[in-house]
């Protein structure tokens, strides 16, 4: 049997996930297709076809396309899976001193800060363009708007938690945070622990301190 007729039967003998769409099958019926021809050209154009149907049938693999959305922005922050967990612990978020009244804090970042209702008046409120951060007893929520460019990576290992309540994500292990200044230059900030990323109205929202997920999800769902 010609390398042409191993391909031909090859492809028509591939198991494809079935997909929504019609790529797939119109690469096999193409590969199908192809008559037998000796040149070389001829003999890559079946290859590439052949190649192309098992790259569709892998992208519209449920595990495949999970590791690319992986790789995704949720608003100003930008996560990025990494092979191993971070060498040190996790440190507690920063507490927020700044006395800025939310009032004040509108001011100075150009948009009305929100807060959950049930943790009641912060401890701390500190402003500065287009970001707000407010503090509880252990608890940090900062906010920003949501740019092209992000504001933060997080380095995480293991997975992600899609929080579609809230339109965000759940990081449950202790995960790199860094910092991307403005010329774009990463500064390590530090290792956080659990952190609720979502997006509303433009703004992304971190909130860290709370270690339950479920809490954190109500909490954000009181954010107003």
């Amino acid at each position: 049997m010609s390398l042409d007729d191993e391909l031909r039967a090859l492809g028509r003998s591939a198991v494809v996930p079935p997909v929504d769409d019609d790529l797939t099958a119109a690469v096999l019926t193409r590969v199908a297709d192809v008559p037998v021809r000796r040149s070389l050209k001829d003999r890559w154009r079946t290859f590439l076809a052949l190649f192309l149907v098992l790259v569709a049938g892998a992208v519209a693999t449920p595990p495949v396309r999970a590791t690319v959305a992986e790789w995704l922005n949720i608003g100003g922050v930008r996560a990025q899976p990494v092979a191993s967990a971070p060498t040190s612990t996790p440190t507690a978020p920063p507490a927020v001193t700044g006395q800025l009244s939310l009032a004040e804090a509108e001011r100075v970042a150009g948009f009305e800060p929100a807060v959950p209702a049930e943790l009641g008046t912060p401890k701390g409120v500190e402003a500065s363009p287009a970001f707000v951060a407010i503090g509880w007893d252990g608890v940090r929520l900062e906010q920003f708007r949501a740019e092209v460019s992000p504001l933060y990576f997080k380095k995480y290992y293991r997975s992600l938690e899609r929080v579609p309540e809230v339109n965000g994500y759940w990081f449950d292990t202790p995960h790199e945070l860094v910092l991307v200044e403005p010329a774009g230059v990463e500064r390590r900030v530090r290792v956080a622990g659990p952190t609720l990323v979502w997006v509303s109205a433009g703004v992304t929202f971190r909130l860290e301190g709370v270690s339950d997920k479920a809490r954190a999800v109500e909490l954000a769902r009181g954010t107003s």
